[in-house]
């Protein structure tokens, strides 16, 4: 039997270990820190007892590498699948706009969802639908050189139509300003959303916190096929010989019993393991922050489970009963304050949208994720590392490798599925 040592416990290193394991492979898991999840999971909040994320994940019907790791560890139910996609939005009045599709035939469902949202006029209505009626005919090739903005211009988007949608979607998946994120990514994205039938449009949110809606299930999968996890256990060292890893140095110990390895840190991480990679040499990232506010009140007067705010540094809000979570992406400006000043800053946007006091206000707890997400800019596109490295047995994987999408949860475990892929198919 095979052995491969998996490096890293987030998305793309849970996928890779499942995958192998699943395939009669020997997996050793090693995460540096005392749990699972990267930057996706859930904790106990000391001061009001609920269990709140590190960040708020959703996914979508075109997360179709995740969808098919969810299912093959027995998560399906720990998720709310929407039947078509709704989403409400809330403007600084406190009007809630609907966009949503009709329940008519693919695409004409989400055509007049499209033609009847009426946070933009009419005549902007028809602008907006013109682009997504040349979506599929549009060569992305051609958008490399662009950024959002750039295309949004040419596209005759107005300021009002990218205010209403294109900046909440395109910064809610791309975490960047629409004058720094690459056109060809975000088009890409917008093909997979609208041009792949009525599910691929929806949105997925976890039913509990992260950690027990997907990472308990990992692990209980990955251990039933005789896996091996370890925690509080860094990778500090990669001794190589005769071009492939033949051994690996921990905090806690060497290992040397093994055929494969397969790397799913973040790259800043990476290069303090291995830093003879090549592709090092002419490759960096830039990231983008992302800030998540979880605020407890008296009393929670919110419906839905998740709105849009509209034209506000306060992208979403997300409705969990007993407490609210609000997300900026895109959070640099913010992230140097303090958490006073971050939320007057998020109070001021709430007190026009829903309409609250402070006096209304019980608890709130700011996270700070500094490095949340890469810049996907047109410049990096196709720098990015693929799984395959110089070292014939070791396979990098994370969502900042060759996956062609941004840095999300997709993106994290299509490159576990493919770095797993590697080492399976180079067997066979």
């Amino acid at each position: 039997m095979k052995k491969c040592i998996v490096i890293g416990g987030g998305f793309a290193g849970l996928t890779a270990a499942a995958y192998l394991s699943n395939s009669g492979f020997k997996v050793e898991l090693l995460e540096a820190s005392p749990k699972l999840g990267g930057r996706a999971y859930s904790f106990k909040d000391s001061s009001t007892g609920s269990t709140i994320d590190n960040g708020q994940h959703i996914m979508m019907g075109c997360y179709y590498d995740t969808l098919k790791f969810i299912k093959l560890i027995g998560a399906e139910d720990n998720f709310l699948f929407q039947k078509r996609l709704e989403i409400n939005f809330l403007t600084s009045d406190s009007k809630l706009i609907e966009l949503k599709s009709f329940p008519l035939p693919y695409p004409f469902n989400l055509l007049f969802g499209l033609m009847n949202f009426k946070a933009i006029s009419i005549s902007n209505r028809i602008r907006f639908l013109k682009l997504f009626l040349k979506l599929p005919f549009i060569n992305i090739e051609k958008l490399k050189e662009l950024t959002v903005y750039d295309w949004l211009i040419k596209e005759n988007q107005n300021e009002k139509i990218r205010e209403a949608f294109w900046e909440i979607l395109s910064v809610g998946a791309l975490n960047t300003s629409i004058k720094k994120a690459s056109a060809l990514t975000f088009a890409i994205i917008l093909k997979e959303i609208f041009l792949k039938g009525n599910k691929s449009a929806t949105i997925i949110l976890p039913k509990y916190g992260l950690s027990e809606s997907y990472c308990e299930s990992a692990a209980s999968f990955i251990r039933k096929k005789n896996g091996i996890i370890n925690l509080t256990e860094a990778v500090e060292r990669m001794a190589i010989s005769d071009g492939k890893i033949v051994e690996i140095e921990t905090s806690k110990r060497k290992i040397d019993d093994f055929d494969f390895v397969i790397s799913s840190v973040p790259f800043h991480a990476i290069k303090k393991i291995i830093p003879q990679l090549k592709y090092q040499k002419n490759f960096e990232l830039s990231y983008s922050a992302i800030l998540t506010v979880h605020i407890w009140l008296k009393e929670n007067m919110l419906k839905e489970k998740f709105y849009g705010l509209i034209n506000s540094p306060v992208h979403w809000l997300f409705n969990h009963d007993d407490h609210f979570t609000i997300v900026v992406s895109d959070a640099n400006d913010l992230i140097e304050k303090t958490k006073e000043e971050i939320f007057e800053v998020i109070y001021s946007e709430l007190e026009q949208f829903i309409k609250i006091k402070k006096s209304d206000i019980l608890s709130y707890k700011i996270i700070k994720e500094k490095r949340a997400t890469f810049i996907p800019s047109k410049e990096i596109l196709f720098n990015r590392p693929k799984s395959i490295t110089e070292f014939n047995n070791l396979f990098i994987a994370g969502d900042w490798t060759d996956t062609k999408l941004p840095s999300t949860i997709e993106s994290a475990v299509k490159s576990g599925r493919v770095a797993a892929a590697q080492i399976i198919n180079s067997l066979q």
